[in-house]
């Protein structure tokens, strides 16, 4: 069973490494795909443009016809800079994993365009596709869920590597040792299953296996939203040094506002498939200009009790519409204490409010 967790332990500060093993692919028959184009901190690395996923309701015994389609995410672009992180929020069922999903390809885009780098994710297949996933991973939500309770530390984080064709047994090894230093966690773990660790622990090692290639882009899935409040810091806290280590670049998908806005540069608040407000962390916190995200906010508890006794609660109604069926024009009038009768026949043009904050609403809130 487990020793004594780690996560209470003081911060770590990662070692410095000495003769990293190489950590190209190996396979160099077919150069291109196998790596995106080094970026310059500040420029965007991951640009999603006009992103669909929609998946087919179908009906039938002997021969099924599809009679409408869910539209989980429909028509979302967005950016992330290289060496910065964008904050996915949005309550559940508004889209968010399966957008980060397909980003990943784990989910097939229906239309829209994923470019990481100078490559177009939605182009690649086959082998390229495969070779090119090396520079993209995810950290998921659940973190027992996520890890095979067959397999050891040592054979989780080697499992990246020998799929890659990355190194040798000695530097498959090597390089797992130093992974797991990264993230807080001693070498004396290596023989250990899952199920013996605690929850912060197991987030951490599915922290070290998105390492474990190098990657440009992690998309983390709810990251600490499976962990006790006490753990949610340290894990927050890691990732920044983590991406200061190593370069990273975060699209990180949330529903708690306070962890988006601790870890976000920029923000992007979701609903019914589509991105209704998007600004840098500070604007949208400061400044909130959809009536969704003004509600969202609203619901934030304050630390100060005199103000969490007098602030203001926006209480929405109804229930989230069926993105198999969504209200026409504006997608979120049905709820918004603010609609009118434009907000039924148009649907919001995507507009530029102020420098650098974009909304969808009809109206200067």
């Amino acid at each position: 069973m487990s020793t004594e967790p780690v996560e209470n332990a003081a911060p770590h500060v990662p070692a410095q490494r000495t003769e990293e093993p190489d950590l190209s692919v190996q396979e160099t028959d077919s150069p291109e795909g196998a790596s995106a184009a080094p970026q310059e901190r500040g420029a965007p690395l991951l640009e999603v443009e006009g992103l669909e996923v929609h998946f087919p309701i179908r009906r039938g015994i002997v021969v099924e016809r599809t009679v409408g389609h869910v539209r989980a995410v429909d028509g979302v672009g967005l950016k992330v800079d290289a060496g910065g992180t964008y904050g996915l929020v949005g309550e559940s069922g508004c889209g968010k994993t399966t957008f980060g999903r397909a980003v990943l390809r784990l989910e097939e885009p229906t239309a829209g365009r994923v470019r990481l780098g100078d490559e177009d994710v939605t182009a690649l297949k086959g082998e390229r596709l495969r070779r090119f996933r090396s520079k993209m991973q995810m950290v998921f939500q659940d973190p027992l869920g996520s890890l095979n309770p067959r397999h050891n530390v040592d054979m989780l984080l080697a499992e990246p590597l020998k799929v890659h064709g990355v190194g040798s047994k000695a530097e498959r090894r090597k390089l797992a040792v130093e992974t797991l230093d990264a993230v807080g966690l001693p070498k004396s773990v290596m023989e250990r299953y899952p199920h013996e660790f605690s929850g912060g622990q197991r987030q951490r090692l599915g922290i070290a296996r998105a390492l474990m290639l190098r990657p440009d882009l992690i998309v983390c899935d709810e990251p600490v939203s499976a962990l006790d409040v006490s753990i949610q810091a340290q894990v927050m806290n890691l990732l920044d040094e983590l991406q200061g280590e190593f370069g990273l670049t975060y699209l990180v998908i949330a529903h708690d506002l306070a962890v988006v806005r601790h870890l976000s540069d920029r923000v992007g608040v979701m609903y019914l498939g589509k991105l209704v407000e998007e600004a840098d962390s500070e604007s949208i916190y400061e400044h909130p200009r959809h009536p969704y995200t003004k509600a969202l906010l609203s619901a934030v508890p304050q630390p100060d009790p005199e103000i969490e006794a007098n602030r203001e609660r926006i209480i929405l109604k109804g229930d989230l519409p069926s993105p198999a069926n969504p209200p026409s024009g504006c997608r979120f009038r049905t709820r918004c204490p603010w609609a009118e009768d434009i907000c039924a026949e148009v649907e919001p043009e995507w507009r530029e409010a102020a420098s650098g904050h974009k909304v969808a609403c009809h109206f200067d809130l």
